[in-house]
């Protein structure tokens, strides 16, 4: 049976769901944006969901950005708002072998800056970035390297305690091995419904400069989603078709989990 409190969550979820996509609309198809990219497949057929890719399809997708006026931003100019119309960023979560394998190529040739959200322990697993292929995409330019907690948990499920653990021990992790300090995070799963506002309180506090939740809409929209919650759009087969047509996506093309 679901509580009353789940219920209650989940509406919260519907309804800014709701507002960030008719923002979206507002501000038009133009507007600053961060993608979020997965994994890759070597075939449509075999892209099962939204969170699956070809390698061409998303060499189509730069293309057509950077052929369409659309520019680059840097994570400097990301972090310091400066978010023209046409601009975009790209991300990627939880970081399979396959943006090395598959995007890194890519943006290496147009020389586009990225962030990869790293989940340690998710590091050497079967699918994943390897520590040596995460140490060499680490040494480039354009690559900077983010937060996604340690285990990939619902941060809403999480003790204070818990959560403190999830991040510090990973900004440890970042510190030891790159010698770096994250100032990028991307919640994982990231809607209200895994994330309170508890979570974004306690990241900003910890010295994060910007956080990223997993719910479509532009950059313009963070007047209202503050720093600390930041809407993505999530590339999929049908994003890429529709975005390239002019359209705007439906909800299940481009939210991410």
């Amino acid at each position: 049976m679901v509580t009353l409190r789940l219920r209650l969550i989940r509406e919260h979820n519907r309804l800014y769901k709701f507002w960030m996509r008719l923002l979206w609309r507002i501000c038009g198809l133009n507007s600053p944006i961060v993608l979020m990219v997965h994994g890759f497949k070597p075939s449509q057929e075999l892209c099962k969901n939204s969170f699956e890719i070809t390698g061409a399809s998303f060499e189509r997708i730069i293309s057509y950005l950077m052929n369409s006026g659309w520019r680059a931003m840097t994570r400097k100019q990301l972090l310091n708002g400066q978010w023209r119309r046409k601009s975009f960023y790209i991300t990627f979560d939880d970081t399979y072998d396959t943006v090395y394998s598959e995007a890194y190529p890519i943006l290496k040739r147009y020389q586009i800056p990225f962030t990869m959200f790293v989940t340690k322990d998710l590091v050497d697993k079967l699918g994943f970035i390897t520590s040596d292929h995460l140490k060499e995409l680490a040494k480039d330019k354009l690559c900077s390297i983010g937060g996604h907690g340690m285990q990939h948990a619902v941060f809403r499920n999480l003790t204070e305690e818990e959560t403190t653990q999830q991040c510090r021990e990973e900004q440890k992790w970042f510190e030891e091995v790159f010698g770096i300090s994250a100032e990028l995070f991307a919640f994982p799963y990231g809607r209200i419904v895994e994330v309170s506002g508890r979570n974004r309180r306690q990241l900003r506090n910890m010295g994060y400069k910007m956080v990223f939740s997993a719910i479509e809409g532009t950059l313009q929209s963070s007047w209202f989603t503050g720093g600390y919650f930041l809407p993505r759009v999530n590339v999929s087969e049908k994003f890429v078709e529709k975005f390239i047509a002019g359209k705007f996506p439906e909800f299940k093309d481009c939210e991410g989990r």
